[in-house]
Formats: structure tokens, C-alpha cells, sequence
């Protein structure tokens, strides 16, 4: 306490609040005198008098100064913890930008995770514009996804809290490291708040989840893919030419790469083509099938994906996928009619297809499927696909 009490005279003795309102000099004076416990009181009293922002500004600010210059001794004191938090509220809450970089100082010196969280959140108020503070907090989370990677324990409640400032603050520099927080495995919580700063960020969101998909490495490229087409229930609502594209390209990505994440990224951009429809992407979404259909065939793929790929081939609706497609449908026929054996789900989406594409190439093997053995409900999905077909 003798090292505390020091500091504070020298304050007084060096005349730092000479010349100032008399009521201020009393609360400092007050502050000075009271117990570490008792120096809240005087802070929420300060806080409490009906003066102008100048005068609890620098209130705030004497007090800061304390909690900063007494960290190494008393960051872990109940008392302490309880002054700083308070201390630190109450600049988030009058807006004082100049105390930004003092705290990120106290950010690294308390290692209690309730004041690191309400400095953050403080921090995400009053630290926009400051590019120096910003690029601190980027800083900071890196060096806390590294050291998740080398599996350090973490304290996830400020984290989070990182993570959701550096959103409120919205600045683009900030976009590589919360993608790269995003990609990691965390746990949901910490992984869904790096989602949403990532979108509240005021910038060209598209282009730099495009430039991921064109030039980062297949498990970037797959995360990149999931966070653009999931933008639909949230504010940020990327053009459907531009989902187009960027779906098109993910497809083209995923098939020239070979290994576990260009596959599953190859599968959402199946999947997302499908809904959007885009005729563009035909010849992928061919080469796609091609590709699925030999993998099922030796075993390598499952049947929900091979069966995603004809759904695709029939929402691209052009004649080179009802081609296709009619060819596979003749081929069911013909084994169905040798053997008796067919996988059901395979023939339903294919008739489906044809019925969506609504090319009369299908026409002999739709109608013929009602002479063969089938079920009930492949006949009437069959007629139902032949009345689809455009003459």
C-alpha cells in the first residue's frame, strides 16, 4: 500500500490538480484518502453529481490511472477488480475515446475474465476510428487463435468479447482475422460471434469471401463458401448474380483439388446451384455428376450425394443434362426390365429431374416406366414428369 500511496502524492505534489473546480479537487482528494474498497463509493458519489462531462471525465480518468498504475500488485484484490470495472463502465458510457489505448494496457495487466470482458466491451465504444487500438485488437485475437492451435487454455469469455468488438468497431482490417477465427474449431459460441462481426464489418464483404475462394487453401475455400451462402438471415444480402458466380467458382475449385475439403466444398456448391438454378455453371455441374456417379459406383460416395447431383443436372434444365439424365432413366428401365433390381430413391430423382427440366427427350423412357414393375408411386411420379414436358 506504501508504493500506492506513493504515487498518488506525487500527483498531488506536482501540482496535477492545482487550479482545477473546487468540487473535483474534493472528490480526488476524497479518492485519495479512502480505502481501496471505499474508493468505488467516491466514484459512484462523482458519478452521481449533476456537473458537466468535463468534470466525471476526469473523475473517470484519476481513477484510471490508479487502476493502471497499481495493476501489478492489486490486479487480482476484489476491491481492485470491482474500481476498474467500475471505473471502466463508466468510460464506455461518456464516450471518453482518449482512454482507448489506456485500456488495452489494463487488458493485458487484469487477469480476471469478468474486467477483461467489460474492457472490451468498453473498448468497442469508444476505440472507433482508432486504427492504433484496432490493429492492437487484431493483434490480439491472432495471437489467441495461435495459441488455441498450440492448444493453450484460453479464457473464451473474453475471447468472445474480442471477437464481438472488434465487429462493433467495423473496421476491414479486421477481416483476415476474424475469418481466421471463424475456420477455427472453436467451440459454437466463440465460432458464431466471429460470423456475425464478420458481417457487421463496413466493407466489400463479397469481394473478400471471393478472393478466400479463389486463392486460399481448400479448408478456407469451404468456409468462405458455407459463410456466403449463409448470409440469408442476416442483414447482409449478397447479390444472387454475384451467389451465382461465387458458387460456380467454389464447384470449379472443388473438382480440380482432390482431398476431404474441395470434396465437401464441391457438395455445397452442388447443393447451392441447385437452389439457385444457375444455367452458367451446366458444364460443371455435368463434369460434377460424372464424377459422383463413378465414385457411388465404387463405393466412394454416398448415395444422398449422387442423388444431390441428378437434382442439380435437373435445375441447370438444359438439353445436355436432360439428355443425360434421360439416358441414366433408360438405363434403370433396361436393368429393370433383365433383372427387377433398381434403387428406387435413384429412379425417383431422376424422373424428378426430367420433370423439372422438361425436355421431350425424356418422353419413350418416362412413358415406358409405366409398363415395367415399379411401385405405385414411381408410375405417378413418371406421368407426373410427362405432363412437365414442353412440346
Amino acid at each position: 500500500m506504501r508504493k500506492v500511496y506513493a504515487f498518488l502524492c506525487f500527483f498531488l505534489l506536482n501540482g496535477y490538480i492545482s487550479a482545477q473546480d473546487p468540487i473535483l479537487i474534493s472528490y480526488k482528494r476524497n479518492f485519495v484518502k479512502a480505502s481501496i474498497a471505499e474508493k468505488l463509493n467516491v466514484l459512484n458519489e462523482a458519478a452521481a453529481v449533476p456537473y458537466d462531462s468535463a468534470f466525471i471525465r476526469q473523475v473517470y480518468d484519476f481513477a484510471l490511472q490508479f487502476s493502471l498504475s497499481n495493476a501489478d500488485l492489486l490486479a487480482d484484490d476484489a476491491d481492485m477488480i470491482a474500481l476498474t470495472k467500475a471505473t471502466v463502465q463508466g468510460i464506455g458510457r461518456i464516450g471518453d475515446k482518449d482512454s482507448a489505448e489506456i485500456l488495452l494496457k489494463l487488458c493485458s495487466l487484469y487477469n480476471d475474465s469478468s474486467t477483461r470482458v467489460v474492457i472490451l466491451d468498453a473498448l468497442a465504444i469508444i476505440a472507433q476510428g482508432n486504427g492504433r487500438v484496432i490493429a492492437d485488437l487484431n493483434q490480439l485475437l491472432l495471437d489467441q487463435n495461435n495459441a488455441f492451435l498450440l492448444g493453450m487454455e484460453l479464457d473464451y469469455q473474453a475471447l468472445q468479447a474480442g471477437v464481438a468488438a472488434l465487429g462493433t468497431l467495423g473496421d476491414e482490417s479486421s477481416y483476415p482475422v476474424l475469418f481466421f477465427t471463424f475456420s477455427l474449431p472453436y467451440p459454437d459460441t466463440v465460432t458464431e460471434a466471429a460470423r456475425l462481426a464478420l458481417i457487421q464489418i463496413r466493407g466489400n464483404y463479397m469481394a473478400f469471401l471471393a478472393g478466400i475462394i479463389q486463392n486460399n487453401p481448400p479448408h478456407d475455400k469451404l468456409k468462405a463458401f458455407i459463410l456466403i451462402m449463409d448470409t440469408t438471415k442476416d442483414a447482409v444480402q449478397i447479390p444472387v448474380t454475384d451467389k451465382n458466380i461465387l458458387a460456380q467458382t467454389a464447384l470449379e475449385m472443388g473438382l480440380n483439388t482432390n482431398d476431404a475439403d474441395s470434396y465437401a466444398l464441391r457438395y455445397e456448391a452442388v447443393r447451392a446451384l441447385t437452389g439457385l438454378g444457375w444455367t452458367g455453371a451446366s458444364a460443371l455441374v455435368i463434369r460434377h455428376f460424372y464424377q459422383v456417379q463413378t465414385d457411388y459406383a465404387h463405393g466412394n460416395a454416398a448415395k444422398e450425394r449422387f442423388i444431390e447431383a441428378i437434382l442439380c443436372l435437373g435445375a441447370m434444365r438444359t438439353p445436355e443434362s436432360a439428355q443425360i439424365l434421360a439416358i441414366q432413366l433408360g438405363l434403370i428401365n433396361a436393368q429393370t426390365e433383365q433383372t427387377g433390381d433398381f434403387d428406387k430413391d435413384i429412379l425417383l430423382a431422376t424422373i424428378k429431374a426430367l420433370g423439372d427440366i422438361g425436355d421431350k427427350v425424356a418422353f419413350d423412357h418416362l412413358l415406358y416406366a409405366d409398363f415395367l414393375s415399379y411401385s405405385k408411386e414411381v408410375k405417378v411420379a413418371a406421368k407426373t414428369a410427362l405432363a412437365k414436358l414442353k412440346w
